[in-house]
């Protein structure tokens, strides 16, 4: 039986690289067309019996899943049935993305590409294993509307298809796990994995002998009502916001059940201390570690004004809620790392920009930065059960995923996830037009010189989308806008189910939509007639991400489908990326600015395209140092349970 190969090789481990897909694809792309065509005059119920067919098959093992003549059949059938149910037809692009998810790799396919439906290709072919296939994206957004988008496509061939969300019963989130194809974000895959150890971990302890009649008697004795089946198939849209991005911090499931409660005397008195110090001769930042550490004149310092009554309150030693007090005046900001709502402070994600409600910082630094916004202190949580996401997809048999930027990062997803990357070309080649970078010796010149451009861009017919790096950045173009009387739409991150909408309307002729760089990741902006002769969508980078990965996933919302377009980036010496990593860059871009002006007259592009390149690198040797101390808990704490 002939099957399709994987994309691996002793050569990958060594030298990891793009790929590209292969002749015999391309082979397997004809036999499909022809398949498809040969059952297009089916019936509904015909068409069902092809899958039924095929299902047993594969269940029965007298087929493989990666068999040629499984796939050639499951893909048919998925193709015939998405032009039935939607009218869509699968470009060949779409049909080699699919090929690559089929045999366990990551398929680099462009922004614009259409990568959700390519995604129900090996969700099918998967599905008719039975074992189930987990479907996990960025956000709960776009996990819902791409579970509503090909449902259809399940249902004309007889497979079932479910959606998890963290607010969902019990008993509604095992039934979506029974289902064929279960979609969800990748973090509520993670978590639910989580809760189902815990359970099994504090199942009770049963008498010597008790287990074993109980097995006797077809029963387990020890059994809990977990929510997953146990993990087979993964495919991670966004591939690289999830495996890399979020992979920078662990799975940590939390609660409150022996965590302790604050004292609002302590974190106020913190704050006043805190405040006595200075850098550096009281503490040592480390942007690179995002750790603030006291000196030894620091520690000194603030023990001497630690007064009697407040020690006799401490839960933790005195230095650590200095040091979190610290953290919060001068590393995280408001608008920016958090936002203040309903009197709470909520977190902002650093990749998607959006708000997460549910997640609270850890160590007391949550109730720190509570305390320096004065608003009530929320209760500390303990760690439960925490897991790298690294480690979590290794549980699963197989994982694939999506991504129109994975170039750049072949060694990290071979070292953490045995994934090759291979380069689908584009449907059509794209039109997009880049536009030389502008530097600006201050923030501020940079912003009058952002909203002049967007204005006159839109005059002139042209849609402009600026993407910012954080929500204080888009509230402050949106006030210069309005000064201009300017019409404009801001989208930061605090929208949802509205995000796709916003940023939909994004393609008329002349409107102006301010955005954090991923808000409205995976909606398509649609051109109206006006706007394409006006020359397309112009997006606005009003600044650098310290992934240059953000930077091409912003620039990629323009110019989709051969599509017009166009793009700019603005740099100011007082951007993050600069000021945190570089402060002689920023120096040499001031001492160039042109006075009354504040713009530069060369340009910085190679200088920028090494600090990002530098900073990548500090990320992924964080994220190994992640992995290699995630190994060794788990080491640890199976040794201890083996000794207990």
């Amino acid at each position: 039986m002939k099957t399709i190969k994987p994309f691996r090789s002793l050569v990958d481990r060594v030298w990891p690289r793009m790929h590209h897909a292969r002749s015999s694809d391309h082979q397997l792309l004809r036999q499909i067309r022809k398949r498809a065509a040969e059952i297009e005059g089916c019936s509904e119920s015909k068409l069902i019996e092809h899958s039924e067919q095929l299902r047993s098959r594969v269940q029965d093992q007298e087929l493989s899943v990666l068999s040629r003549d499984a796939v050639v059949e499951s893909f048919s059938l998925t193709t015939e049935a998405l032009r039935r149910t939607t009218g869509k037809v699968y470009y060949d692009c779409q049909l080699l993305g699919g090929l690559v998810l089929a045999t366990g790799a990551i398929a680099e396919m462009q922004t614009g590409e259409g990568k959700t439906v390519t995604c129900g290709l090996p969700a099918v072919l998967y599905g008719f294993t039975g074992k189930g296939v987990h479907v996990a994206t960025t956000n709960a957004y776009l996990a819902e509307r791409d579970h509503e988008e090909l449902k259809p496509v399940f249902d004309a061939l007889g497979l079932t298809a479910g959606f998890i969300q963290s607010d969902q019963e019990t008993a509604d989130k095992q039934n979506a796990y029974m289902q064929d194809i279960t979609y969800g974000t990748g973090y509520e895959f993670g978590f639910d994995f989580l809760r189902d150890q815990l359970a099994l971990r504090n199942r009770p302890k049963l008498p010597l002998g008790t287990r074993f009649l109980s097995r006797l008697r077809g029963m387990d004795g020890r059994s809990v009502e977990l929510l997953q089946r146990p993990l087979s198939f993964a495919i991670i849209d966004e591939a690289d916001s999830v495996l890399i991005d979020e992979a920078a911090t662990p799975l940590i499931l939390s609660g409150t059940g022996g965590a302790t409660i604050p004292d609002p005397v302590v974190y106020n008195e913190a704050i006043r201390v805190a405040d006595m110090l200075d850098d550096p001769n009281g503490y040592e930042v480390d942007w690179v570690k995002k750790s603030i550490k006291l000196t030894d004149d620091g520690w000194k310092l603030i023990h001497e004004h630690l007064l009697p009554d407040v020690q006799s309150r401490l839960q933790r030693p005195w230095s650590q809620y200095i040091e979190q007090s610290l953290r919060a005046k001068i590393m995280l900001n408001r608008d920016i790392d958090y936002v203040v709502s309903d009197n709470e402070i909520v977190i902002v994600d650093p990749n998607t920009g959006r708000l997460h409600d549910e997640r609270k910082w850890r160590s007391g630094l949550h109730q720190a930065i509570e305390a320096r916004e004065n608003v009530p202190l929320t209760q500390e949580r303990d760690i439960e059960a925490r897991i790298t996401r690294q480690r979590y997809f290794a549980f699963y048999h197989q994982v694939s995923g999506m991504t129109g930027t994975a170039l750049g990062n072949e060694a990290e997803m071979m070292e953490f996830y045995g994934l090759p990357i291979v380069k689908i070309e584009r449907n059509k080649p794209s039109g997009r037009v880049p536009v030389a970078s502008r530097y600006f010796g201050d923030a501020e010149s940079k912003y009058v010189a952002i909203v002049e451009d967007a204005i006159k861009r839109s005059r002139g017919g042209q849609p402009v989308l600026v993407g910012t790096r954080t929500i204080t950045q888009s509230r402050r173009i949106a006030e210069l806008l309005k000064l201009q009387s300017q019409p404009h739409v801001v989208l930061n991150g605090t929208q949802d189910d509205d995000e796709a909408s916003i940023i939909g309307e994004a393609g008329k002729s002349g409107s102006i939509t301010i955005a954090t760089n991923m808000a409205g990741r995976g909606t398509d902006i649609k051109l109206d007639d006006n706007a394409r002769s006006a020359g397309g969508l112009h997006v606005i980078v009003a600044e650098h991400h310290d992934s240059p990965r953000v930077d091409r996933q912003l620039i990629g919302r323009s110019a989709r489908q051969s599509d017009p377009g166009s793009c700019q980036f603005f740099v100011s010496a007082e951007d993050e990326l600069i000021t945190r990593f570089d402060e002689s860059l920023g120096d040499t871009i001031k001492k160039t600015a042109v006075d009354g002006v504040g713009e530069c007259r060369q340009t910085f592009d190679s200088q920028i395209e090494d600090l990002q390149t530098r900073i990548e690198k500090i990320g992924f040797n964080a994220r190994r140092k992640m992995v290699v101390h995630d190994k060794w808990m788990e080491t640890v704490q199976e040794s201890i349970a083996k000794l207990a």
